[in-house]
């Protein structure tokens, strides 16, 4: 069976090194339980009670203390520009 990450630290409160390190996309980051493993090899369980957004930077608590960084996969974005918030609304609207 494998180790349980049991709580979120939000980035800026946790101090020291992490055991591992997730590199999740946007919708990876919105999780309540899943099988993970990081990028050094570490296999664990997230397991919260509730689904959480992970921020880049947040930390995931395993069970026996160490600590497992979140970081934001890269992602393409797109840019939308538009004469005025009318015609921003339009080119939004039109998207879907």
């Amino acid at each position: 069976m494998s180790i349980r990450a049991i709580e979120v630290k939000a980035a800026g409160s946790w101090r020291g090194d992490a055991a591992d390190t997730v590199v999740l996309d946007f919708d990876d980051r919105h999780r309540r339980r899943i099988a993970m493993k990081g990028i050094r090899g570490l296999d664990f369980t997230l397991d919260l009670p509730e689904a959480v957004m992970l921020r880049s930077g947040d930390a995931l608590a395993l069970e026996d203390g160490r600590l497992v960084e979140v970081l934001s996969a890269p992602e393409p974005l797109l840019e939308i520009a538009a004469r005025g918030r009318t015609k921003l609304a339009d080119v939004v609207a039109a998207q879907k």
